[in-house]
């Protein structure tokens, strides 16, 4: 989709923890270096690193530098009042980073058994992040729940329509 959609328009894709994602195996370096060979147009793909606290912003390994040539460091700031707000603006961004991880891992669980909640995105951050740790277990006892409790269920592209209630 991205080598099709690279060559009528722009993008931007982002890719958090690319050494998590491109050193899984070497496959999956490969392919990935295939499809930027493919891409064309106005393309920008941004690849982002997690250091540990403490971590001293690294070396970049030599094949992520082949991929991702210019490596930009982010520091946190000097003067402490800005300090203060940096270190709040991360906190929450890295609260709805794992708010949008959880709900990703929801539907990624409903999709693989066939399954679609159309009011996810109701669901409050607290209830996301535990109904993702436990959706494995829960989802066979919803779609029972679901089932005993409507008499017509809706079905949409063969996917059955659940309530996040």
């Amino acid at each position: 989709v991205l080598v099709t959609v690279s060559k009528t328009r722009p993008i931007v894709l982002y890719i958090r923890d690319i050494e998590n994602l491109l050193f899984r195996s070497q496959r999956v370096y490969s392919l990935f270096q295939r499809m930027l060979k493919k891409l064309s147009g106005p393309v920008l793909i941004l690849g982002s690193r997690t250091l540990e606290p403490g971590n001293d912003y690294g070396e970049v390994d030599e094949k992520l530098s082949l991929l991702f040539p210019y490596n930009i460091e982010i520091k946190p700031p000097e003067d402490e009042n800005h300090l203060v707000s940096w270190k709040t603006q991360l906190e929450e961004d890295m609260r709805m980073i794992q708010f949008q991880d959880n709900r990703n891992h929801i539907t990624e669980v409903l999709a693989a058994n066939d399954l679609d909640c159309d009011d996810l995105a109701s669901i409050c951050l607290a209830d996301t992040m535990i109904l993702s740790k436990y959706i494995e277990e829960i989802v066979v006892s919803a779609v029972s729940y679901h089932l005993m409790n409507n008499k017509d269920p809706e079905y949409k592209n063969g996917k059955l329509v659940i309530s996040s209630k």
